[in-house]
């Protein structure tokens, strides 16, 4: 599959104007225009709107309080746009394969950004919410893997910027090192985030018994895996490459 896809990538290149091959925007994503679509994506948006839909009827079936608005917002921010951002630079996606690469790259950008406001914006609902309440901060595994993947975002979001012009950074590192830096970290902070997501279906908050718990488990675990199985395998080949080619 990875030979294929570099395959066509060479000939889309070779059929590109000099403008476009030579841009940066156009070298952070390969062209996958006769790459058949993927279920797994398919399957992860359906697994992921169904959490959305039990986990807005936990947050609010009590009435509407400042906290309601943390774990949706978290949940929109991680399970479904982060994967989303994720799946859009992912041969095969549904949504976003028949798009020209500069326009997968900048949707990739925007729900990157996106993503970013909606989890930053849970964080301070939280954050507020245990100021009034006079709690403290950062005191369970939920509460200090979600700042740990909060702060490995920004680190991730600045790589974005180091993949974007990595051409411009080729003295120092090799532009395809740049971007499967990037994407490494990229995968290991929206699998922090997850598991963010995950223990929060163990903290005190929980009150709706043990089959949705982990229904809701199961499918945050489906959703994780399906986003990171391809993106994954794509680093894995392209870093075994680059280091036969070396050799």
């Amino acid at each position: 599959m990875e030979g294929l896809e570099q395959e066509h990538s060479i000939n889309t290149e070779e059929n590109m104007s000099t403008a476009d091959r030579n841009s940066e925007s156009s070298r952070l994503v390969t062209s996958n225009a006769s790459t058949k679509p993927s279920y797994l994506n398919l399957c992860s948006n359906a697994c992921s709107v169904i959490f959305l839909c039990i986990i807005s009827y936990c947050s609010f079936h009590k009435g509407v309080t400042l906290f309601s608005f943390h774990p949706i917002l978290m949940s929109l921010g991680w399970v479904i746009i982060m994967t989303s951002a994720i799946n859009a630079i992912t041969p095969g996606d549904f949504a976003t394969e028949w798009m020209p690469i500069r326009l997968r790259s900048a949707r990739h950008w925007l729900l990157q950004v996106v993503g970013f406001i909606f989890i930053t914006a849970g964080f301070f609902v939280i954050l507020i919410n245990k100021i009034i309440n006079g709690k403290d901060h950062f005191t369970s595994l939920h509460a200090k893997f979600g700042l740990s993947s909060l702060i490995l975002m920004l680190v991730t979001m600045m790589g974005g910027l180091g993949a974007l012009y990595s051409l411009k950074l080729k003295n120092y590192l090799a532009p395809i090192y740049t971007k499967l830096l990037h994407a490494s970290i990229g995968l290991l902070t929206f699998v922090l985030g997850v598991i963010t997501i995950l223990l929060g279906l163990f903290t005190r908050w929980w009150s709706f018994g043990d089959p949705i718990r982990y229904t809701n488990f199961t499918l945050v675990l489906a959703i994780m895996l399906l986003t990171i199985l391809r993106p994954s395998l794509k680093i894995y080949f392209r870093l075994k490459e680059r280091i036969e080619n070396t050799n």
